[in-house]
């Protein structure tokens, strides 16, 4: 027990003389967590400038565009009949976007039939495209709801008949977890905990890469009872810093920037304990592939969009191909992530995080056994 404390002391001895260490854990941590948090604080995008191309130039396509134009998703900035121009102004960036109405939009609606309106947007921001899609949608309702009577005029028995049990069901969209359905909302929780991973990785790596240059690694880790303390002293030390910077992102940043938090404190403490764990023993077992104390930060920092969409928060894990869905199980950062936005964000406790937590206390078990064995076999091939 005393080694461990002092390979623990001697940690935080070299962690805190390490400035670029450092630099990664105050500077890189609050950065990245308040930069995440102000880049989405807006977190609805709204009146996002587009054109019509409104080719019908009728009082109904007056009033749609109008009802489009109330919306807060969308504000109509030009109106036009040519085609090209609004393509010039979506190429020159000047919207995001512009609809199409066709010429015979009245005479097909008063007829019964369905008017094919296309959105044009650019692919540099699907947000863009969303803002108008929803924006055209809900105009859609809304003038459908107002025609009703008069196309019921003009159409036959069956006709009526038919309009009248089109819509048996009212569907009413009741978001219970992202009351503003905003985008932030949704994805800052989830990040949070990555970047969590993110700096703990690049943290660990840095340690190791850099006693891998200096040589001083102690020679004593040839026994396996004190390569097991050197992998425990280490997981401590860092557990115990990110023990902190955990308050700061899931504690903290929620409350300052207003994100959702239904869940019981306890549980994600409990939930985060293993995910800790787990994290530095899998960076330990990395170990080898820290060459010096610099390379680390070439690769993990690009790992932010990779890791999202393992968690399967970005794209459902039950659609994913068997090889992706791997790493999701290899990497603790990905069922870490899947069981806090259970707990926190849609107010679940621990019987919903079970196979989650079933995850996070394996890889617990796997990468300590396994960066134990290579901390071993290492440390004696130095010496």
């Amino acid at each position: 027990m005393n080694e461990i404390i002092k390979i623990i002391s001697n940690e935080f001895r070299a962690i805190g003389t390490n400035i670029p260490i450092l630099i990664v854990l105050i500077l890189g941590n609050v950065g990245y967590g308040f930069l995440y948090n102000l880049l989405y604080n807006t977190n609805v995008y709204k009146e996002a400038p587009i054109a019509i191309v409104d080719m019908s130039q009728s009082d109904l396509s007056r009033h749609f565009v109008d009802y489009i134009d109330a919306t807060q998703q969308v504000k109509v900035v030009s109106k036009t009949m040519n085609f090209d121009e609004a393509k010039r102004m979506l190429i020159e960036r000047e919207i995001v976007g512009f609809l199409y109405i066709p010429s015979e939009l009245k005479e097909e609606i008063m007829k019964g039939n369905q008017a094919q309106c296309v959105v044009y947007g650019s692919t540099l921001s699907f947000l863009d495209y969303l803002n108008i899609y929803e924006a055209v949608n809900f105009a859609s309702l809304d003038i459908n709801s107002e025609l009703l009577p008069e196309m019921v005029e003009s159409l036959n028995m069956i006709d009526v008949l038919f309009l009248a049990n089109d819509k048996a069901v009212d569907i009413v969209n009741e978001p219970l977890y992202n009351s503003s359905e905003g985008y932030g909302t949704y994805l800052i929780p989830p990040v949070m905990v990555i970047i969590i991973f993110q700096t703990l990785m690049i943290t660990v790596a840095m340690r190791c890469g850099e006693e891998k240059s200096t040589r001083l690694r102690d020679n004593k880790t040839t026994s396996w009872g004190y390569s097991i303390k050197i992998v425990l002293g280490k997981a401590f030390t860092n557990v115990m810093i990110y023990s902190v910077f955990s308050v700061f992102f899931l504690g903290l940043l929620p409350l300052i920037f207003d994100l959702p938090h239904l869940g019981n404190s306890l549980d994600i403490i409990i939930m985060m304990i293993p995910y800790l764990f787990a994290s530095v023993f899998f960076c330990l077992s990395l170990s080898p592939l820290y060459t010096d104390g610099d390379m680390p930060l070439f690769f993990i920092v690009f790992m932010s969009v990779p890791l999202v969409f393992l968690t399967g928060i970005s794209y459902p894990l039950e659609l994913m191909p068997w090889h992706w869905k791997i790493f999701h199980y290899l990497i603790p950062t990905a069922p870490a992530t899947l069981a806090f936005v259970k707990l926190d964000c849609m107010g679940g406790d621990l019987s919903n995080v079970v196979p989650e937590m079933i995850t996070l206390w394996g890889q617990c078990a796997v990468y300590f056994i396994l960066s134990t064995i290579i901390f071993h076999f290492s440390s004696t091939k130095n010496k």
